[in-house]
This record gives C-alpha cells, sequence and structure tokens, in this order.
C-alpha cells in the first residue's frame, strides 16, 4: 500500500497497487494528451508558417516576374516608337529627294518649253523681217 497526501487538500490516504496504478496512468495519460495536444499545436503553426513562407516566396517571384514582364514591354514600346520614327524620317526623306527631283524636271520642263518659245519667236521674227525685205 501506498501512502498518498491530496495536493488540494492536503489529507493523507492510502491506496492498494491496482488504484496507484490507475492514477498513475491517469496522469500519464494526462501528461501524454497535453503533449501530444502541444506537439500537434505546434505542428500546425509549422505548417502554418510553411504556407505563408510558400505564399510570400510565390508572391514574391510573381511580383519579379512581372517587373520582368513589364521591363520587356516597355523596351519593345520603346523599340517600336524608335522604329517608327525611323520610319517616318525615312519617308520623309524620301520623299523630300522625290519633291526635289520633281521640282528640277518641273523647271528643266518650264526652261526647255521658253526655249522652245523663244527659239520659235526667234524664227517667227526672222521670217517677218525675212519677209519685210523681200517686201521692200
Amino acid at each position: 500500500m501506498h501512502d498518498i497526501i491530496c495536493p488540494h487538500c492536503g489529507k493523507a490516504f492510502k491506496i492498494d497497487e491496482a488504484g496507484y496504478a490507475d492514477i498513475l496512468k491517469q496522469v500519464r495519460d494526462s501528461e501524454f494528451d497535453q503533449q501530444l495536444h502541444d506537439r500537434l499545436e505546434l505542428a500546425e503553426q509549422d505548417k502554418r508558417n510553411a504556407v505563408e513562407l510558400a505564399t510570400t516566396r510565390v508572391a514574391g517571384e510573381l511580383q519579379k516576374a512581372a517587373a520582368v514582364k513589364d521591363s520587356e514591354i516597355q523596351e519593345l514600346k520603346a523599340r517600336l516608337d524608335a522604329e517608327e520614327v525611323a520610319r517616318k524620317l525615312a519617308v520623309a526623306e524620301a520623299l523630300g529627294k522625290v519633291e526635289k527631283e520633281r521640282d528640277a524636271l518641273a523647271n528643266e520642263l518650264e526652261q526647255a518649253r521658253r526655249d522652245r518659245q523663244a527659239a520659235s519667236d526667234l524664227a517667227e521674227a526672222r521670217l517677218v523681217n525675212g519677209l519685210q525685205k523681200a517686201a521692200a
């Protein structure tokens, strides 16, 4: 027989081996349950932390990927704008060259027309002069 003192009232009482083993089992079961509960709570907290960390990592990677894509988009827009400016400049230069050539040809044509008119006027004047001399 064992003498046990109650922790609450301080009274001593005797208990046989079977009762002692039963009380000891209850205490062990209670401690085991508490330890199990604590470990499960700790494991659950670790799982939540791991999920939060993974979520944060994925969000960071997505942000990084979005930043890279935005950078690529800006680069492509800049290249597109530069090519548009270059194309407009090339068109303007080609148009300027064609207009200059057109103006030169128009001037040549006008000059040829004037030369022909002058030659015609000169031939007519000579003819009139020759006729006047012949008539006189």
